[in-house]
């Protein structure tokens, strides 16, 4: 959707990029020319308009190549889209260990054991998606990680100063939706001034009017947005992200993995989205078979992988 416009465009995002991009360049090309040859036209008719009969004729042959090329449409001027930045604050440096998992062995039940005997740290410089099958204990890896849940052996070592933030698709139904985004952070964040809460908010994509509206409102992905600046007002070290990507578009995942990439905080990621993985990931972690693993390649060949072992099976 483009100006009010709907586009459609074959292939996969990224060929959809390349050829827009292409699309755009050689429209630009085409405005540029037509506006210069405008432009000419129109000194020349104001120039020799009333001058000689010859002149003058030349003249009005140029009005009406004029009018001719403005009924048939011009080229319109491309129009970039508003670039959406997300702004994480870069807090620092702990000294490692940070987070650090002993012997950990966890099971809802103990006869239903998810993890044994994990042995792993995280620090700040910490990129890791967890990948893995569904039911294999990815989210419950986060939750032992912030101690919401606790270990029925071993133990978690957090540094005394660790500040985490978790995100996860339940946290919208904190938001009370009869509020605005700013009343929101004010209650939650209470003595702060209002341009600060604004400016917060700001930092995610949600400005002017989306701000004071009632977040029943909002599309979800904006909702999401609120969620995002209410954990960056806390200033953590480490973000814990639990499928970020539901409700946002293509073009707010990439504003989030730039931002992810430009802050000095850790990151552990659970993602469906291959895409985000691979623009923020540095390594790649399986949940599987009660234990956590290294995958030693990028998140491409592990979808490769997927792929034969699918193929394998049928």
């Amino acid at each position: 959707m483009q100006n009010k416009k709907l586009k459609l465009y074959t292939g996969n995002y990224d060929q959809y990029v390349q050829t827009r991009a292409e699309l755009e360049e050689n429209q630009m090309k085409q405005y540029k020319w037509e506006q210069e040859q405008i432009a000419s036209m129109k000194e020349y008719i104001a120039r020799f308009g009333h001058g000689s009969a010859k002149l003058a004729r030349q003249a009005q042959s140029k009005e009406k190549t004029l009018a001719k090329m403005e009924r048939g449409g011009l080229t319109e001027k491309v129009v970039k889209d508003k670039v959406l930045v997300f702004r994480f604050v870069d807090v620092g440096k702990l000294p490692p260990p940070v987070l650090q998992f002993v012997e950990v062995t966890f099971g809802y039940t103990p006869d239903n054991l998810i993890y044994k005997n994990l042995d792993f740290g995280v620090d700040l410089d910490s990129r890791v998606a967890l990948v893995g099958p569904n039911g294999a204990g990815k989210s419950t890896l986060l939750k032992l990680m912030t101690g919401d849940l606790v270990p029925l052996d071993g133990m978690v070592r957090r540094h005394n100063h660790l500040r985490i933030a978790q995100f996860h698709q339940h946290l919208t139904e904190k938001l009370d939706l009869e509020m605005s985004a700013l009343q929101f952070m004010l209650k939650e964040y209470p003595g702060n001034e209002e341009e600060k809460m604004r400016a917060a908010v700001g930092k995610f994509g949600l400005s002017g009017k989306a701000q004071v509206m009632p977040m029943k409102n909002l599309s979800d992905g904006q909702r999401s947005r609120v969620i995002f600046a209410w954990l960056a007002w806390r200033q953590p070290h480490m973000l814990l992200l639990d499928e970020p990507t539901n409700h946002l578009d293509i073009e707010t995942i990439d504003s989030l993995a730039e931002a992810l990439n430009e802050w000095d905080g850790g990151l552990v990621l659970v993602s469906h989205d291959f895409r985000l993985i691979n623009q923020v990931a540095q390594e790649i972690w399986v949940c599987e078979n009660q234990s956590v693993t290294r995958w030693e390649g990028d998140i491409m060949d592990f979808k490769e992988h997927l792929k034969t072992k699918a193929g394998l099976s049928n």
